[in-house]
């Protein structure tokens, strides 16, 4: 096998199955789909798309198989790639997609983040800390002005950025540039460098011209649910728009949840997302209203920001249910190259939206970075 691979990481649970049978009916099966069967020369013909065992280690009640798959198979199509490693083998019973080992060649495939934690930095001349992110709540039955009004209290209170919650949809596009313009019209007279995730939604032949003609309006950051819509799009936003990305994980429940099936936390929400091309992705912190296990959430952290040859580190963004009071304990576990992202805290202060963000600027204003961080 030669180095134009990928490496698939596969969890099974054990349930009398011959592993080493399973393992080679996968490399197999999601490939030529049948080898013992044919002739010499159809096997020299095809022998280069063919996947290869790699090693099957055993635990008490679980194996993990690897499985090499020749790039050829799939290129850069990340819809490709989930469908040649885990096509049809995801409908058998107790086998999970756990990792996938890239190589030097795949990964210059893909762009990866556009901006990355050091460049959003420097958009926004922030050189340390965490960042800070208020989401508009509530935000459906309200006029673009209205979200406007929100959208200053926020930047007017010092908060990095201000996302559109990701339910926000416009059945008219227009009405979609109108909030960027009334946001934008915000932003310049709190005369604030607030970053606005702007929702963008519609149908698949229409959201790579409407992107486009957000960055024409002056968006400087677009907010997509890479789940529901699909990593294909979100690849080639990246690449159609030169405006950074946030990747929302809503839908990931359904595929990432079970021990037993689908794709793990840290390749849903980590590594994938961030090769495709997203500047920040969120995803459940261990603190509030869904809490997740926190080495679930260190694994996702992990995958978007540890060392990953020419693909720069994404933003991780622990998220649902923040409290201002949680601030520094998600800066001790997670450390400073982080968004911070609040949102009902923020607006259901007693005094309002206005007072709620700056309790949020006081808390990270107090932190000692050094001292905080855990090693």
């Amino acid at each position: 096998m030669t180095k134009d691979t990928i490496i698939a990481v596969y969890t099974v649970k054990k349930d009398g199955r011959d592993i080493k049978k399973f393992a080679q009916a996968i490399a197999i099966g999601q490939t030529t789909g049948t080898w013992n069967e044919l002739s010499g020369n159809l096997r020299l013909q095809i022998s280069g798309h063919i996947a290869e065992v790699i090693s099957i280690e055993e635990s008490e009640f679980t194996s993990a198989i690897r499985i090499a798959f020749p790039i050829e198979n799939f290129g850069s199509d990340l819809g490709a790639l989930l469908t040649a490693i885990y096509g049809k083998i995801s409908l058998a019973p107790k086998i999970k997609l756990e990792d996938i080992e890239f190589s030097q060649k795949y990964l210059n495939l893909f762009k990866g983040p556009r901006l990355g934690i050091g460049g959003l930095r420097e958009l926004i001349d922030k050189k340390n800390k965490p960042l800070l992110m208020s989401i508009f709540k509530p935000c459906l039955g309200l006029t673009p002005g209205e979200l406007g009004s929100m959208f200053y209290s926020q930047a007017e209170a010092g908060f990095d950025l201000v996302k559109d919650d990701e339910i926000l949809y416009d059945s008219d596009f227009n009405v979609t540039l109108k909030r960027l313009e009334e946001c934008l019209k915000a932003k310049e007279k709190a005369r604030s460098k607030t970053i606005y995730a702007i929702n963008l939604t519609g149908e698949a032949n229409e959201i790579l011209k409407r992107a486009i003609e957000l960055e024409k309006n002056g968006a400087n950051c677009i907010l997509f649910n890479y789940v529901s819509y699909g990593l294909p799009l979100l690849s080639a936003l990246r690449k159609t728009v030169s405006i950074s990305i946030m990747a929302h994980p809503a839908f990931s429940g359904a595929m990432c949840m079970s021990s037993n099936s689908g794709l793990s936390e840290k390749l849903l929400l980590g590594s994938l997302p961030r090769i495709a091309g997203a500047d920040f992705v969120l995803f459940p912190s261990p603190y509030g209203s869904l809490a997740w296990d926190k080495d679930i959430t260190k694994d996702i952290q992990n995958k978007l920001t540890q060392s990953l040859l020419n693909i720069k580190p994404s933003w991780p963004v622990p998220s649902a249910g923040v409290k201002s009071s949680m601030v520094k304990e998600i800066v001790l576990d997670f450390g400073e190259d982080i968004v911070i992202n609040a949102g009902t805290a923020v607006w259901e202060h007693k005094d309002g939206g206005l007072h709620g963000a700056k309790e949020f600027i006081k808390e990270v204003e107090n932190l000692r970075i050094k001292e905080t961080i855990k090693s």
